[in-house]
């Protein structure tokens, strides 16, 4: 009897052994794997990021054409004025 309980008390040691060791390599397969995807998730923000960017610099760009279009019809108008100015002054005069 007594190496019948020597036998199991080995086995079961074995046991517990054993588990603690696979949840330990689950433990770590999951902390990789947590890692991967995390570093998965860092690099689609950046890349969203560098998108956004994309867009804000061409925005800013046709914003700046349609300031100057804008500055081009103002300076148009201004001289429209000039010339309407002028010529009422030559229909006053005749």
């Amino acid at each position: 009897m007594d190496s019948l309980t020597i036998i199991v008390s080995i086995i079961s040691i074995i046991g517990t052994i054993s588990s603690i060791t696979f949840a330990y390599f689950a433990f770590k397969r999951n902390a990789l794997n947590d890692k991967q995807q995390e570093s998965k998730n860092d690099g689609i923000v950046i890349s969203d990021i560098g998108y956004i960017k994309a867009c804000v610099d061409r925005v800013e760009k046709n914003l700046n054409k349609v300031d100057e279009r804008y500055r081009n019809i103002l300076e148009r108008l201004a001289k429209v004025e000039e010339s309407v100015a002028n010529l009422t002054k030559r229909v006053d005069e005749f």
